[in-house]
């Protein structure tokens, strides 16, 4: 397991020796030690500097300083959970562009194009089947490796075919987390990946859904990026499919990770006016690649409680033409 090395900062003397004291006895993944000041001349072997208050020198300054949102009275657990979060999303963000020249042991960035992210600004639009459906045109009539992963905080297990063995996605994701935990190899992320993801009749790689809250809406931005990248390189992919649902904040969050042409982002919407409105308020202009288009859903049928999403009528006619109009020549 890995260990975080943590400063705090903070007036209260008192404070911070009771914080100390309680990360010694009861968080055996983490160090922490205190310091007077955060700029220039942190070290190097620090995680992440902890400060709550600006008070004379005692402030975060360098690019270690974090500041938890749950306050200093939360309770050393949630903290230090932030803190890792922090950290995991820090190293993602700036590996991205290490990687290139191999300074971080970590898979390359993903390719450009290669993230289709599908959302929403309200519910009932069909995101879930025009995600699925845009997955399984790309795989079978474009020969390419494609996954989709739902980040919606339920994934709809009528969407998932009856005949499909798959591990959970809750299963896979735990698994996943201890491998990164143990600093494991890429071999064994490999044999992860390739145990847990299942491929439909369409060629498209799935997970099997969980039951109840997903498991895949918990993660953070940089996290999702971090398993995305660790299974585009041991399934091969060339795109993966990502249904935010009506996630729109964590969807924006996630979209400043990115870099300028990794993704394609792709709006289920019934009005072309009130996308346009909505889309000024929602993204940043100089880091969106979008396309608005209606789908719908009259040819997705209904069989023994399963939803069929077909490529075929009207519906596979919306998605080809789609995918045409998003991806073009590169498809």
């Amino acid at each position: 397991m890995r260990n975080y090395a943590l400063s705090i900062l903070d007036c209260d003397i008192h404070y911070v020796k009771a914080f100390m004291k309680t990360v010694a006895m009861e968080h055996a993944g983490f160090s922490v030690e205190a310091r007077s000041a955060c700029g220039e001349g942190c070290f190097t072997e620090i995680d992440v500097c902890i400060w709550f208050e600006e008070t004379g020198d005692k402030r975060g300054e360098c690019e270690k300083a974090f500041k938890p949102c749950c306050g200093k009275y939360a309770g050393v657990a949630a903290i230090l959970n932030e803190a890792r979060k922090f950290v995991l999303d820090r190293e993602t963000a700036y590996g991205k562009i290490n990687a290139r020249d191999g300074s971080k042991m970590q898979p390359a960035p993903l390719e450009e194009g290669s993230l289709l992210c599908i959302h929403a600004f309200s519910g009932g639009l069909g995101t879930s089947c025009a995600a699925i459906g845009i997955g399984r045109e790309i795989s079978r009539y474009r020969n390419e490796k494609v996954l989709y992963l739902s980040l919606e905080d339920a994934e709809d297990a009528g969407l998932f075919p009856a005949d499909l063995s798959a591990m959970r996605a809750e299963e896979a994701l735990y698994r996943y987390l201890r491998l990164l935990n143990t600093g494991a190899g890429q071999e064994g992320f490999d044999r992860l990946f390739r145990a847990a993801a299942a491929r439909d009749e369409y060629g498209l790689y799935r997970l099997a859904p969980d039951e109840g809250v997903g498991s895949l809406s918990g993660l953070t931005p940089g996290e999702l990026y971090l398993l995305l990248t660790h299974a585009s390189c041991s399934l091969g992919l060339t795109r993966i499919v990502l249904d935010f649902g009506t996630r729109l904040n964590y969807l924006k969050k996630f979209a400043g990770l990115l870099g300028e042409k990794e993704a394609f982002f792709i709006e289920i919407c019934s009005e072309p006016e009130t996308h346009m409105r909505k889309k000024q308020v929602f993204f940043m202009e100089d880091k969106l690649i979008s396309a608005s288009f209606p789908i719908c859903g009259e040819d997705v049928r209904q069989q023994g409680g399963k939803t069929e999403i077909g490529l075929s009528n009207a519906f596979g006619l919306a998605v080809k033409e789609t995918c045409d109009r998003i991806i073009g020549d590169k498809l």
